[in-house]
């Protein structure tokens, strides 16, 4: 099939490319240009037809959409830059992903959409047993949830056939991103977490585009019972990997029910589907030591310094040592 890959150049997206690629697909891949993007397009080589153009622009989506048959759709504004620009994300978010469905809809050939959701649409639901099912109420807590509660809902409403993959915490393999390792002391550092290489996050989506019995379905993508933790470890893990570390637990904001919107998921039915849960911990945090290069050994020169500022960044840590004191 030939496929429209929007949000082609993010985290996700590069390793969905290459999966489509794998599975025999004829790969468009759309995203904004930037000094990143060309970046990340050149790594892709030349097998992806890379076109440029802004998923909240009609026009330009809709001439990405010629002769596709299937639309796997990443693009959107994560947090917690949507907090920041909200009415931004909602454009990027919602009203392109509403529009994508009318042109699709409209399409003599493009009628299979893939959509990347996220757990984000359960909320903090960490006072309940995992793991998350699809029946489990949705209760969004913040605007990234609400946000990617309404595409789902404009999805299903839509005559496409259509996935919704819900998706864990793609940890982020390259540091040349808009990521700050400072926003995970916003949830509770013993919060339980579920994560998911990258790449098998891509080779997920890109299985799901010819997958019969996925459409019309719900489906959790996370790494596993191997990628199940809590969030004080898995950070300092992450943070160890790269040269970091460690951060004690008073970094972390606190809370009487910890603070996650997510929890560990019920992933059986999209692996028996997908067959994508291949990595684990070691080989993420090897593919991101791996991915800083010569950065590596320098992080780990200075890792009391660089431990020392992220630390700062924390508005947690004094009141958290005072009522410990106490």
């Amino acid at each position: 099939m030939k496929v429209l890959l929007t949000g082609a150049l993010g985290n996700v997206g590069s390793y969905t490319a290459g999966a489509l690629l794998e599975e025999g697909h004829d790969v468009v891949a759309f995203d904004l240009e930037s000094s990143r993007t060309r970046k990340a397009a050149s790594r892709l080589g030349d097998r992806v037809r890379v076109t440029w153009g802004d998923i909240s622009d009609p026009a330009s989506l809709g001439a990405a959409l010629e002769g596709v048959d299937a639309v796997v759709h990443l693009a959107a504004i994560m947090p917690p830059n949507v907090d920041k620009a909200p009415g931004l994300a909602r454009r990027v978010n919602v009203d392109a992903t509403r529009n994508l469905i009318e042109q699709m809809e409209a399409s003599a050939t493009a009628r299979r959409l893939v959509f990347a959701s996220s757990q984000g649409v359960f909320g903090d639901v960490q006072d309940r047993e995992p793991p998350l099912r699809v029946e489990t109420p949705l209760s969004p807590t913040d605007e990234y949830g609400r946000q990617k509660v309404a595409c789902e809902e404009a999805i299903q409403q839509s005559s496409l056939r259509w996935s919704l993959l819900r998706l864990a915490v793609a940890v982020p393999t390259r540091l040349d991103g808009p990521h700050d390792p400072r926003s995970g002391f916003e949830f509770s550092a013993d919060g339980r977490i579920e994560f998911i290489h990258p790449a098998d996050a891509g080779r997920a989506f890109a299985r799901a585009v010819a997958c019969e019995e996925a459409i019309g379905k719900i489906l959790y993508i996370g790494g596993g019972e191997k990628c199940q933790m809590i969030n004080h470890e898995f950070y300092n893990e992450l943070m160890g990997a790269i040269g970091i570390g460690p951060i004690p637990a008073e970094a972390f904001v606190r809370t009487e029910v910890p603070r996650y919107s997510g929890d560990w998921m019920d992933t059986e039915e999209s692996q028996r589907l997908l067959q994508y849960q291949k990595r684990g911990l070691s080989e993420l945090k090897a593919d991101m030591r791996e991915n800083l290069g010569v950065v590596a050994p320098l992080l780990r020169l200075l890792r009391p310094v660089v431990t020392w500022f992220l630390l700062r960044g924390s508005p947690y840590l004094d009141e958290n040592r005072r009522a410990r004191s106490y």
